[in-house]
């Protein structure tokens, strides 16, 4: 018969501690500034078509890219006028302007600039949690026809650079080209997912 071999029990202990501390340090996470691409969400139940008029209610810099986005993705976007009064949103009188101008969509804008509740920081000192979404909404059935979300798991500074990616990021999962979570390729890179090239002129 075969002997078995019995290890000592403080060896047993004094392996198993030094296995898990090796293990702790292979998981740590990484700072906050290593972390940069941004974590989406966003949905559609009905989007327009290329002949469709899309008005645009926002504030720059993302108006701005949303309006470039569109037009790179074959769509006649028709931007709200800079005299309209943006102290409040109201849903009925955008809708209302939507008939007037003759587009069949709105396209709403919205940025968060909060002090707290980033994934990863839970206070941004002299930076913010910075939330861009964008919604999509038809004047004929007044309802929600496509929303994207973006923002990143840390506190970002305010500059037009961040704004205009997490707008990109939002309008390419409110469409579909990229999938809700966080992709570790660059905004330019996803932004242009699905992009088709122009039908050629005969």
């Amino acid at each position: 018969m075969k002997q078995r071999c019995s290890v000592p029990l403080p060896l047993s202990l004094a392996c198993f501690l030094t296995i898990m501390v090796l293990l702790d340090g292979c998981t740590s996470k990484p700072p906050p500034a290593g972390i940069r691409f941004p974590i989406t969400h966003g949905f559609h139940t009905l989007l327009p078509t290329e002949r469709q008029r899309i008005l645009i209610w926002g504030d720059p810099p993302s108006i701005d890219v949303a309006e470039e986005w569109l037009r790179s993705h074959h769509y006649s976007p028709i931007q709200a006028s800079p005299q309209q009064d943006r102290s409040g949103f109201n849903q009925e009188a955008v809708l209302r302007l939507a008939v007037e101008l003759g587009a069949e969509f709105v396209l709403i804008l919205e940025q968060e600039e909060l002090k707290t509740g980033a994934l990863i920081e839970s206070h941004c000192g002299a930076r913010f949690n910075l939330i861009v979404t964008v919604r999509g909404l038809t004047h004929g059935s007044r309802g929600t026809a496509f929303r994207g979300s973006a923002y990143y798991p840390h506190c970002v500074e305010r500059a037009r650079e961040i704004v205009e990616n997490l707008t990109c990021q939002a309008l390419a999962t409110a469409w579909g080209f990229r999938p809700s979570g966080q992709l570790e390729i660059p905004s330019a890179l996803t932004c242009t997912t699905g992009q088709v090239p122009p039908s050629r002129m005969h």
